[in-house]
C-alpha cells in the first residue's frame, strides 16, 4: 500500500525512528494511517495493527508499561488534482469491517485508537468532488438545520440526504462512481501547475504498485517548471533544487492504458 500511494518508507526505518524517539524520553508516539485506498485488503489493514504493536514494543525497554502509541485511522477520500481523483470512495460495509478489525486488534495497555464516522467521510467525499449542482444541496441542508457538520456531534446526515433528494441528485454519483480517464472534471479549469496528464500517469502507476524516484534526480515533466519559468528567473536556481527545463521535459501525453 505504501507503493500504491508513492510513499514507501521501509518498516525497519519506521521502527528505528520510533526507538530513537523513545530513547530520547518521549513516551507517546502518534501514528496516522488511512484505510479505504483502492486495492486495499483486510491483510493491509491488519498490517496497520501489526506495525502499531511493533512500534509500541520499541518503547517498552525505555518506558515499560508507560510507553504509548496513539493510532489515528482516517478513511481515504479521493480529492481533486490528485492521482486518485478518478477512484471511487470505499463502501460503508468495507470501511466499517476494516474499522472493526482495528478495534479488535488495537486493544490493551499502551494502545489507543481513533477513527472517522463514515457519515462524516461521505460529507467530505461529495463536497470534495462536487460540481455546481451541489449549490442547492448545500443550501437545502442548511435550511434543514445543518451547521458545523465537520464536528461529529453536529453532523446531520438526514438533512443532507433530504437535500440531495430535493435537488434530484444521487449522492453515489459523487462518491462511489469510478471516473473514466477521459472525464472532464468540474475543477479542470483550475491549474494546480501539475498537469492532468502527469497525475493520470501517476494513477496508472499506483495501480501497478510502481513508485517514482526523487524528481530532483530525474525530471518527470509534471508541469511545474514550465509554469513557473518567470518566477524561477527571479530567484536563485538552487532555491528550486530542480533540473533545468528542456523542451523534451514539456512534451507529455495522456496515457492510453
Amino acid at each position: 500500500m505504501r507503493n500504491v500511494i508513492n510513499k514507501y518508507v521501509p518498516t525497519p526505518q519506521v521502527l528505528e525512528t520510533a526507538r530513537a524517539i523513545y530513547a530520547r524520553g518521549w513516551r507517546t508516539i502518534k501514528l496516522y494511517f488511512m484505510i479505504g485506498h483502492p486495492s486495499e485488503t483486510l491483510d493491509d489493514v491488519q498490517a496497520i495493527a501489526d506495525l502499531a504493536k511493533s512500534v509500541l514494543a520499541q518503547g517498552r525497554p525505555f518506558h515499560g508499561k508507560k510507553a504509548q502509541v496513539n493510532v489515528g485511522v482516517s478513511t481515504f477520500v479521493p480529492k481533486p488534482h490528485t492521482p486518485f481523483q478518478w477512484a471511487s470512495l470505499d463502501t460503508r460495509a468495507r470501511v466499517e469491517a476494516k474499522q472493526a478489525l482495528l478495534r479488535r486488534e488495537l486493544r490493551g495497555r499502551g494502545l489507543k485508537l481513533s477513527w472517522n464516522n463514515y457519515d462524516e467521510t461521505l460529507l467530505e467525499a461529495y463536497l470534495s468532488r462536487g460540481d455546481r449542482r451541489l449549490g442547492p444541496v448545500i443550501e437545502g441542508a442548511w435550511r434543514r438545520g445543518a451547521r458545523f457538520d465537520a464536528w461529529q456531534d453536529h453532523h446531520s446526515p438526514d438533512a443532507w440526504a433530504a437535500a440531495f433528494a430535493e435537488a434530484g441528485l444521487a449522492m453515489d454519483f459523487y462518491t462511489h462512481r469510478p471516473r473514466p480517464m477521459e472525464e472532464v472534471f468540474p475543477w479542470d479549469h483550475i491549474s494546480p501547475a501539475v498537469k492532468k496528464q502527469f497525475i493520470a500517469r501517476d494513477y496508472l502507476m499506483s495501480q501497478r504498485g510502481e513508485t517514482r524516484i526523487d524528481c530532483r534526480d530525474q525530471c518527470f515533466a509534471c508541469g511545474i517548471l514550465p509554469t513557473f519559468i518567470p518566477l524561477r528567473r527571479e530567484t536563485p536556481a538552487e532555491a528550486w533544487e530542480c533540473p533545468p527545463v528542456t523542451k523534451r521535459s514539456e512534451r507529455i501525453r495522456v496515457p492510453a492504458d
